[in-house]
């Protein structure tokens, strides 16, 4: 293989190709695996023996829910510097478990689910009245960091655990809210971008090594 005809292959088209291809396999790859993975319940994690992982595949619909600890927002950052207002994107709720408790990273689109679920389990917790809000929740287990899990730990102590049952609980983890169907059709995409750009780079690099098939400039006859 000639470097030279390689280089010359290459177009516009075809590194738009690689590159948007590439960026999707590699934003979904991570997640397309943890798709695959037996999903555990919110329902199951309240079992003994049912523990949450970095990595888990998270599935089904949420029991209680312990209020919310922080709320995230997104914003879109202009070419002259300047932003546009905050939008908000979600909150972080706090969900008991049988080792525990985790955090949930929910959509905006769930958080008025779940601020009725979380007065539910309140309610729950003092009369015995079984929450009757449902709310289906799909995502992935991950550890918490940076303020977060400050924030976190700081909700843990009002709700009454002491510095060592904290401690007890391990690493803070979160499970976000995760569109797998997406994900799938993302990494498929990206494949067939990827599939498409080394054929089209194929194809730039067999006419590079076998011409045009024109003749050259020396090889035409002679004006008369």
């Amino acid at each position: 293989m000639k470097i030279g005809n390689l280089i010359r292959s290459l177009n516009t088209g075809v590194l738009a190709l690689l590159a948007f291809g590439g960026m999707l396999l590699y934003m979904c790859a991570a997640d397309l695996v943890v798709s695959f993975k037996p999903a555990v319940s919110f329902e199951e994690l309240l079992e003994e023996g049912k523990e949450l992982k970095p990595g888990s595949h998270v599935e089904g619909n949420v029991v209680y829910a312990l209020d919310y600890f922080a709320s995230e927002s997104t914003y879109t950052k202009r070419s002259d510097g300047s932003r546009s207002g905050s939008r908000k994107s979600g909150n972080y709720y706090m969900i008991p478990a049988a080792t525990g408790c985790f955090a949930l990273k929910c959509r905006q689109a769930d958080v008025d689910a779940l601020n009725s679920l979380s007065e539910e389990t309140f309610d729950y917790m003092m009369s015995g009245t079984e929450p009757s809000t449902e709310i289906f929740v799909e995502g992935k287990a991950e550890l918490l960091e940076g303020n977060l899990a400050g924030f976190y730990k700081e909700y843990l102590g009002e709700l009454g655990y002491t510095e060592a049952e904290i401690q007890q609980m391990g690493e803070p983890l979160v499970v976000r809210y995760v569109n797998f169907m997406a994900v799938r059709i993302g990494f498929v995409l990206g494949l067939v971008l990827v599939l498409l750009g080394l054929l089209l780079l194929r194809a730039g690099y067999r006419r590079e090594v076998r011409g045009s098939g024109l003749k050259r400039a020396e090889d035409l006859p002679d004006a008369p």
